[in-house]
C-alpha cells in the first residue's frame, strides 16, 4: 500500500515539476503560449496554479516523511526539517547566482563581490525552503488536525491583516502593497526580483521620432512613471528595441535582426505597435508571501493525512479528496470576493482555491492509479520526474543560464534565441512555436530523469 501511494505522489509531482520546467522555459519570452501566461495581478491562469501544486506536493509528502517520527517535534525532527529547509533555500540562492561572476567582464575578486551585492535572495527555491519550515513545523507543534487547520487559518488571516494595516486604502496594489514594502527593507531592492512587470497604455507616454531607427520617450504630463523601469516590447517580427538613458532621457533605437528589410521596420512604425511595460522590482517569492504560501504546505499535510486514513479504502479517499477539494475551490472563489486571488502576493483566497484543484489533480492520479489499477507505463515519464524534482529543477536553470552566455551567442543572439528563432518560430504562429521549444526542453530532461530512474538514482537533499 506504502509504496503504490508513494508512487502515485511521485507521478503527481512529476506531473508538477514538468510543468514548472515547462512554463518557465519558452522559446522566447516575448512570444508566450497563452495558457502558459501567469495572470498579470489578479485572477489564475493554469500556469499559476503550478507552484502550488509543487507546495501541496511538499506537504503531502512530508506528511508520510514524518510520519515515522510520530510527528513529535524534537531534535532530531527539527534537525531534519531545518537542515532541509536551509539547503533548498543555499541551492536557490547559488542558482540565483549562476554563474557566479559577470562573464561578460574580467574574473576577479571584485567581480566576484560585485556579482553576490546584486543576486536576487529569493526565488522559487528558496519561497519551497521557507513555506516548508513553517507549514511543517507548525503540523509537528500542534500535532492534532483541528489546531493544525487552526494553523493554516491564523496564517492566512494574520497575513490579510498584515495588507490592509500597510495600506488601508488599497492593500492589493502592485506597486503599494505591505509585501513589497518588506522586501524593499529586507533584503533591499538591489537583492529582489527586478523581472515583475504590468503593462501600461501607449497613451501613458508622449513619443518623438528622431530619425528612421530612433525615438525618444517621456511620460505623457501629469503620469508618474519612472522610466528606468519601464521598457518597450516591438511587436514587429525581424527586430528588437535598444534601451539608452542619458541625463534622465530614455530613448529607443530599432535594431533589426539579420536580414531583416529596414524599409518595413522604421522607427515610427515600431513605436506604433510596441508594448510598454513597466518593470517593478517587487518580487512574487518574497519574505513576507512565505507566511502564506506555508499555509498551502499545510493544506498538503492535511492532505496527506486524509490519504493515510483511507489508506484500506481507495475509493473513499478519492471521493473525500473530490468533495474536500471542490468545497476549497468554491470557498476560495467565495473569499476571492474580497481577498483577491493573487499569485503575486500569495493570497489566502489563492491559497484554498489552488490547493481545492490541487486535491482534485490528485484525486485523479489515485484513481487511475491505485483504483482502476492502470499499468505504471502510462506514467512512467511522470513517475521520473517526480523521483528526482529538485535535481531535475536546478539542472534546467542551469542550462538556461549556460545556454545564454555570450561564448555562445551566434550572429550576435544567444543560443537559446537562435535554436528558437531558426527552428521553432516559424512553426504555425510564434508563440506555439515558442511552446513547441519548452515541450523539447522538457524533453530533453525526461530523458536524463529516465536514465536516473532506470538506474535507481535518486538525488536528495
Amino acid at each position: 500500500m506504502k509504496t503504490k501511494r508513494i508512487i502515485a505522489l511521485d507521478a503527481f509531482r512529476g506531473f508538477t515539476v514538468a510543468l514548472m520546467i515547462l512554463v518557465n522555459n519558452p522559446g522566447s519570452w516575448s512570444h508566450i503560449y497563452s495558457p502558459l501566461r501567469h495572470a498579470e495581478w489578479q485572477g489564475c491562469t493554469p500556469t499559476d496554479l503550478v507552484f502550488p501544486f509543487f507546495l501541496f506536493v511538499v506537504g503531502v509528502a512530508s506528511f508520510f516523511s514524518f510520519k515515522k517520527f510520530d510527528f513529535n517535534l524534537n531534535k532530531t525532527t527539527f534537525f531534519k526539517l531545518f537542515r532541509r529547509a536551509l539547503l533548498i533555500f543555499l541551492i536557490g540562492f547559488l542558482l540565483n547566482l549562476y554563474p557566479f561572476f559577470d562573464i561578460n567582464k574580467p574574473f576577479s575578486l571584485q567581480n566576484i563581490w560585485n556579482k553576490l551585492e546584486a543576486v536576487r535572495v529569493f526565488g522559487v527555491l528558496q519561497r519551497i525552503a521557507c513555506a516548508y519550515f513553517i507549514g511543517i513545523f507548525l503540523c509537528l507543534l500542534f500535532k492534532s488536525t483541528k489546531k493544525i487547520a487552526a494553523a493554516g487559518i491564523a496564517l492566512m488571516l494574520l497575513f490579510w491583516g498584515i495588507l490592509i494595516v500597510g495600506n488601508p486604502q488599497n492593500p492589493y496594489d502592485k506597486k503599494e502593497n505591505t509585501c513589497r514594502a518588506v522586501d524593499l527593507i529586507i533584503p533591499g531592492e538591489n537583492n529582489i526580483y527586478k523581472g515583475y512587470s504590468r503593462t501600461l497604455e501607449l497613451d501613458n507616454f508622449n513619443f518623438t521620432v528622431v530619425d528612421d531607427t530612433h525615438f525618444n520617450v517621456k511620460p505623457a504630463d501629469g503620469k508618474n512613471i519612472d522610466m528606468n523601469y519601464v521598457s518597450f516590447q516591438s511587436v514587429p517580427d525581424g527586430c528588437e528595441l535598444k534601451k539608452e538613458t542619458q541625463n534622465g532621457s530614455v530613448s529607443y533605437i530599432v535594431v533589426p535582426f539579420e536580414n531583416t528589410d529596414m524599409e518595413n521596420l522604421s522607427a515610427k512604425t515600431v513605436m506604433q505597435f510596441s508594448r510598454a511595460t513597466e518593470r517593478i522590482p517587487f518580487d512574487p517569492e518574497g519574505l513576507l508571501g512565505a507566511m502564506s504560501a506555508a499555509a498551502t504546505v499545510i493544506f498538503g499535510f492535511l492532505t496527506g493525512r486524509l490519504i493515510n486514513f483511507y489508506s484500506k479504502n481507495k475509493e473513499k479517499m478519492v471521493t473525500h479528496l473530490l468533495l474536500c477539494g471542490t468545497a476549497a475551490v468554491f470557498a476560495g472563489m467565495f473569499w476571492g470576493q474580497w481577498f483577491i486571488i493573487c499569485k503575486p502576493l500569495w493570497t489566502g483566497s489563492y491559497v484554498l482555491y489552488a490547493g481545492g484543484l490541487a486535491m482534485i489533480v490528485l484525486a485523479f492520479f489515485i484513481w487511475f492509479m491505485e483504483v482502476k489499477q492502470y499499468s505504471q507505463k502510462y506514467f512512467r515519464p511522470l513517475i521520473a520526474f517526480g523521483s528526482n524534482p529538485l535535481f531535475l529543477f536546478v539542472m534546467a536553470g542551469v542550462a538556461v543560464k549556460t545556454m545564454n552566455f555570450p561564448w555562445f551567442n551566434i550572429g550576435g543572439m544567444s543560443l537559446q534565441s537562435r535554436i528558437y528563432a531558426n527552428v521553432y518560430s516559424e512553426i504555425i504562429d510564434p508563440d506555439f512555436g515558442s511552446l513547441l521549444y519548452a515541450l523539447t526542453f522538457v524533453a530533453m530532461l525526461w530523458i536524463i530523469a529516465e536514465i536516473l530512474y532506470r538506474k535507481k538514482i535518486y538525488i536528495k537533499v
